[in-house]
C-alpha cells in the first residue's frame, strides 16, 4: 500500500478524517456559515417554544416584565409611569416612589435596543386590525413579546459575529471559530438567549461586543471621530447593564499609558479624553432622564443602598459554589482564564483587559448580598465577560500548535457544550432548584442521566 511499516489502513483513514475536519474548520466562508447557522438555531428553537403552555401566558418572565414594561410605557404611554404596565403584565406593583410612580430598577438599554422590534411588532398588530383580524394593539401579547425576545437573539447573535471577527486576529480560522461557537453554546449565554431572551443578558453580549470592534487594537493616533465612537459604545454598554460600565476604564487606562509612553501629547490625551467622557455622558442620558422621572434624581442605585456589601465580597461561593457559581456551573470559564496567559504572549492590551474586566465583574458580582442571583442559570451576572473571555479561549485553541494537542482541546470544548445542554435541561425541565444549592449528585450523575430522565417523562 505505500504505508509506512506499522500505519494501519484505519490509521491513515483516520488521519485523512481529520485533515479533512480540520481544513473545513479552517475555512473562512464555511466559518460564516456556521456561526449563521448557530443564530437560526437559536431563533427557531425560541420559535418552536411559543406554542408550549405557559402558565401566565406571557413569553417574557422574572426580571424580563420590568425590561418590557419600560418600552411599552415608552411606545404606548409615552411615560415613565409603570402603573398600568405592571397590571396588565399581572405583577405586583411597589410602594410608589416619592414621585409618585412605581419603582423600576432595571436599565433602559435593552429597552431602546428592542424599540425597532417593538415598533415592528406594533405596525403589524395595527395593520392586522385594519384587517379585520382580532389582535391586541395595545403593546401586550405574543406578536409583542416574541418580536422583542428575537431582538434580543439577533443583538446575541450580532455580538457573536463580531466577536469571530475579533477572535481572528489571535489566530486561525478554526481557533477563532470554535472559540465563538463554544463560548456562545456551553456557557449561560445559550439559556439567556433561548430561554429568558427578555431579560438583559443576551443584548449585554452585544454591546461589550461592539465597544471591543470600536476600541481594538489601542491606537494613540485614533481620529476624534472614533475617540466620540468608543465613548458612544460604552454608554450603551453602561445602558444595558449599570455594572458593566466599568469597561470606560479600559479606553481611560490606554490614554494614560500613550501619555505615559509619550506616544501621545498631552493636548490630544486631554482632547481624546474629554470627548471619550463627553460622549459616554450625552450616552448615559436616557437612563438619567428614567431616574429622575422615577426617582427624582439624575444618579441612584435604585436597588437601595444595602444590594451591595463592599467590604464583604463573597469570592469564592461566586466562582465554585453548586449555587450558580461560575466555574462550577460553566467549566469552559476555568479554560478561558487560563487563556488569558495565550492570549498575553500575542498582545499584552487585550489580555490585561480581559483579566481587568473579569476581575471587577468578579468583585461586583461577588460584593451583591445575594451573589446567587436568585433564579439563575449559572453565572448570568458574569454574561458580559463572554466577548473578553472568548478572545483568551481563542488564543489558547490557537496556541495549541500540535495537532494531538489540538484534538484535545476541540474534543474538551465539544463535551462542555455537550455538559452545558444537559444542565439547561435540568434546570430548564424543573429537574432541580432554580434558584437554591445543587446537591453534588445533582451536579453530576443525575446531569448524566438527565436523557433517561426525560426518555421516562415522556413515556408517561
Amino acid at each position: 500500500m505505500g504505508y509506512a511499516e506499522g500505519i494501519t489502513d484505519d490509521q491513515v483513514r483516520y488521519s485523512t478524517l481529520w485533515q479533512n475536519i480540520y481544513h473545513r474548520l479552517n475555512d473562512h466562508q464555511f466559518a460564516k456559515r456556521a456561526v449563521f447557522i448557530s443564530s437560526l438555531i437559536c431563533v427557531l428553537v425560541f420559535l418552536a417554544t411559543i406554542p408550549l403552555p405557559r402558565i401566565d401566558n406571557h413569553l417574557i418572565g422574572s426580571d424580563g416584565t420590568s425590561y418590557y414594561a419600560t418600552i411599552r410605557s415608552l411606545v404606548i404611554d409615552h411615560d415613565f409611569d409603570f402603573t398600568n404596565d405592571y397590571q396588565l403584565l399581572g405583577v405586583r406593583s411597589p410602594a410608589p416612589t416619592a414621585q409618585g410612580v412605581p419603582p423600576n430598577p432595571f436599565a433602559i438599554g435593552a429597552p431602546l435596543l428592542w424599540g425597532p422590534f417593538f415598533l415592528a411588532a406594533h405596525g403589524v398588530s395595527l395593520l392586522l386590525s385594519a384587517l379585520g383580524v382580532t389582535v391586541p394593539t395595545d403593546g401586550l401579547g405574543y406578536i409583542y413579546e416574541a418580536a422583542i425576545c428575537l431582538g434580543s437573539i439577533v443583538y446575541a447573535s450580532l455580538g457573536f459575529t463580531m466577536l469571530y471577527s475579533i477572535a481572528r486576529r489571535f489566530g486561525s480560522v478554526l481557533s477563532a471559530l470554535v472559540a465563538t461557537l463554544a463560548m456562545w453554546w456551553a456557557t449561560q449565554a445559550l439559556y439567556y438567549i433561548i430561554a429568558e431572551p427578555s431579560m438583559s443578558h443576551a443584548t449585554t453580549l452585544f454591546t461589550v461586543s461592539l465597544f471591543l470592534l470600536l476600541w481594538y487594537p489601542p491606537d494613540a493616533q485614533r481620529s476624534p471621530l472614533r475617540w466620540l465612537g468608543i465613548g458612544l459604545s460604552v454608554a450603551l454598554v453602561a445602558l444595558t447593564r449599570w455594572q458593566d460600565g466599568v469597561v470606560i476604564l479600559i479606553p481611560l487606562a490606554e490614554i494614560a499609558w500613550w501619555l505615559y509612553k509619550r506616544n501621545m501629547s498631552l493636548g490630544s490625551a486631554a482632547l481624546s479624553f474629554a470627548l471619550c467622557i463627553s460622549a459616554v455622558a450625552v450616552g448615559f442620558l436616557p437612563q438619567m432622564i428614567m431616574w429622575h422621572a422615577i426617582y427624582g434624581t439624575i444618579l441612584t442605585l435604585p436597588q437601595g443602598n444595602d444590594f451591595f456589601m463592599w467590604s464583604n465580597p463573597q469570592v469564592l461561593p461566586t466562582l465554585f459554589s453548586t449555587r450558580h457559581g461560575l466555574l462550577s456551573w460553566h467549566p469552559i470559564f476555568i479554560l478561558a482564564l487560563i487563556g488569558i496567559i495565550s492570549l498575553w504572549k500575542i498582545d499584552r492590551s487585550a489580555a490585561a483587559a480581559a483579566l481587568f474586566f473579569f476581575l471587577c465583574q468578579l468583585y461586583i458580582n461577588s460584593a451583591a448580598a445575594r451573589w446567587w442571583a436568585d433564579d439563575a442559570f449559572g453565572g448570568r451576572r458574569f454574561t458580559s465577560a463572554i466577548p473578553l473571555l472568548t478572545l483568551a479561549l481563542a488564543a489558547l485553541i490557537g496556541a495549541c500548535d500540535r495537532s494531538q494537542r489540538r484534538r484535545l482541546i476541540l474534543a474538551a470544548l465539544a463535551l462542555l457544550v455537550v455538559w452545558n445542554g444537559l444542565c439547561f435541561a435540568q434546570y430548564r425541565l424543573g429537574f432541580v432548584s432554580m434558584s437554591q444549592a445543587l446537591t453534588l449528585r445533582e451536579m453530576t450523575i443525575d446531569r448524566l442521566l438527565m436523557p433517561w430522565y426525560l426518555l421516562q417523562k415522556v413515556a408517561r
